[in-house]
């Protein structure tokens, strides 16, 4: 038996051989197909391939073209020829079909592939009202397709690897030539090299592993289901990485003010889509601090609190036995019981139930005596507030962050909630995403370019690329000859 350096088992001149070889790498399995066929009367090929995951009838006709003129079959090729067992094992796990030559000691790899995958649908995670519809599926191919489609450039660079050593999952780096950073580029791909995993089954494996910081909860990588968006970053010097199997694309460098934004906001008038990320924005500071706020000014300042306010509030507390701040964590806890269930159930009764339950149970439990009108008000109001963000993880950092935020209040009243939206800024000033400062353009400060991040900058002023990606080319606009 002839064996690489690297532990690769070299195909033999023998058929039987090379068949009893590739049988044993792929462990016996029983949907691995052999057939032996005749090209000519001096060659014959071993035909492999896996069922159910091969167009048998584009086999077919390649085998005929293939018989009739062999210059034909390398315009169906995907890889090169393979000359080891596990390179060919390799290929037929991936669904193509792998040509063993008798008296070659090689094989030739076509792309034979046919799983069922769903077509090409709006994101149910990120629908919007005006701009593309089209959406990732769970196909490498196809993402990279539409990619391409709405970005029809030849400096837009795809560079393939494979991450996971039982997986073996086809991933893919995105970038756009001269304009983004060829520093950050290798950083991205010493990372994913470095990888160590066996398996890679969804693209938030990848970004847990190069991400600057696992130990925070907060996103330090992008993702998204929309091409445009996609795009519109590649379009400012970031890079995307696409993964086999699953329609979230990762966008990186990424800052925190961005989770706040969405490709909806360029496809409306300047205005209208300033202040729809305004209200986003908004939503963001009151789904975290509106508990928190409750909470501290009936412990600690009722003098704030109109008399009329205050006299309504005591009122409508009198008969709840529990302090503010275990009827807040009550509340939320309950919303967030509700939100998931909503999630988890069948689509038809999911939405129903999560909204008459919350019905139900609001009322239910102001008339039982255990929370009051008011904290009711500010629960449903702090979860409609977080339902406008998008539904990235800061999303949920946000409603994480409510509890936080609620128990300082509890404690030191106002000067509580200070003191974690300062011990919150500093820690978000010391996160890093590839190098670029997460509160960027805040923190530094760049107040040019500030105003495509709180609101929308139109089309026409928006010429410079943002420098906190560190783009090469910084203007977006030719000049006029």
């Amino acid at each position: 038996m002839n064996t690489l350096d690297d532990h690769k088992t070299l195909l033999t001149s023998n058929a039987s051989e090379n068949k009893r070889l590739l049988l044993e790498s792929m462990q016996a399995t029983d949907d691995l197909i052999m057939v032996h066929s005749s090209i000519d009367e001096g060659q014959s090929v071993t035909v492999c391939y896996l069922a159910g995951m091969t167009d048998t009838q584009r086999l077919d006709k390649l085998l005929m073209l293939y018989k009739q003129d062999k210059q034909l079959l390398p315009a169906f090729q995907l890889e090169a020829n393979v000359y080891t067992v596990e390179d060919a094992a390799d290929a037929l796990a991936s669904g193509m079909s792998v040509l063993l030559f008798d008296d070659a000691g090689s094989g030739l790899v076509i792309d034979t592939i046919d799983v069922q995958l769903r077509n090409v649908e709006e994101p149910a995670s990120e629908a919007i009202v005006k701009g593309p519809r089209s959406g990732f599926t769970e196909s490498l191919q196809n993402n990279l397709a539409l990619v391409r489609y709405h970005f029809p450039s030849s400096r837009l660079k795809a560079e393939f690897c494979k991450v996971g050593h039982l997986t073996k999952t086809n991933v893919t780096v995105l970038s756009v030539g001269g304009l983004t950073n060829p520093e950050i580029l290798r950083e991205v791909h010493r990372r994913i090299e470095e990888i160590p995993a066996a398996a890679i089954l969804e693209s938030n494996y990848i970004e847990e592993w190069i991400t600057d910081n696992r130990g925070t909860m907060f996103p330090l990588i992008e993702s998204t289901e929309r091409p445009d968006r996609v795009i519109g970053a590649l379009l400012d010097g970031r890079i995307a990485i696409l993964v086999q199997g699953t329609p979230f694309a990762l966008i990186l460098p990424f800052v925190f003010l961005q989770a706040f934004q969405v490709s909806e906001d360029y496809a409306w008038n300047y205005y209208i889509g300033s202040v729809m990320r305004l209200i986003r924005l908004l939503s963001g500071m009151i789904g975290m601090l509106l508990p928190a706020f409750y909470v501290a000014t009936v412990t600690f300042h009722h003098e704030l609190v109109p008399t009329t306010l205050l006299q309504s509030i005591a009122s409508a507390k009198e008969p709840v036995p529990f302090p503010a701040v275990v009827e807040s964590f009550m509340m939320m806890i309950a919303f967030e019981i509700m939100r998931e269930a909503g999630i988890r159930m069948p689509k038809q009764v999911g939405q129903a139930v999560s909204i008459v339950g919350a019905l139900i149970l609001g009322q239910a439990a102001v008339e039982a005596g255990i929370v009051s009108p008011i904290m009711v008000i500010v629960a449903a109001l702090t979860g409609i507030c977080t339902f406008t963000l998008p539904p990235t993880a800061i999303n949920y950092v946000i409603r994480i962050l409510q509890f936080g935020m609620t128990l300082f209040a509890s404690l030191l009243g106002y000067v509580g909630i200070m003191v974690g939206i300062i011990m919150l800024l500093t820690y978000l000033a010391s996160l890093r995403s590839f190098g670029i400062p997460y509160l960027g353009p805040l923190a530094p400060f760049h107040l040019d370019e500030l105003t495509d991040v709180i609101v929308r900058r139109s089309h026409p002023n928006n010429n410079l690329r943002p420098n906190l990606f560190r783009a090469i080319e910084r203007r977006r606009f030719r000049s006029k000859s």
